[in-house]
């Protein structure tokens, strides 16, 4: 029996593979916590510590002083929530 693999055209055009693993782990989990909720990303913007920010116990995220000096950082300079997700991504790939 012969098995085919069919995979949609449009599909193939948009497949990329995928990067590896941030080395910023801490500040990537607030970035998709913040993502999903923007809220989390209006409260850090609004100067909330991210404890009170991100107020679901089972969501706490530890970050040390570099990540911190960064989320620091980045809520003194962005404006908008979503410059404060772009920056917030860039730094969690390192790119910032």
């Amino acid at each position: 029996m012969l098995t085919l693999s069919i995979k949609p055209a449009s599909l193939e055009r948009h497949t990329r593979p995928l990067r590896g693993q941030s080395s910023r782990p801490a500040l990537t989990h607030v970035v998709l916590l913040a993502a999903a909720n923007p809220s989390i990303a209006e409260r850090l913007l609004r100067g909330d510590p991210l404890d009170m920010a991100i107020d679901h116990p089972q969501y706490s995220v530890p970050l040390d002083a570099r990540d911190r000096a960064t989320l620091s950082d980045i809520c003194a300079h962005a404006r908008t929530i979503n410059e404060f997700l772009l920056s917030l991504a860039a730094a969690a790939d390192d790119i910032a």
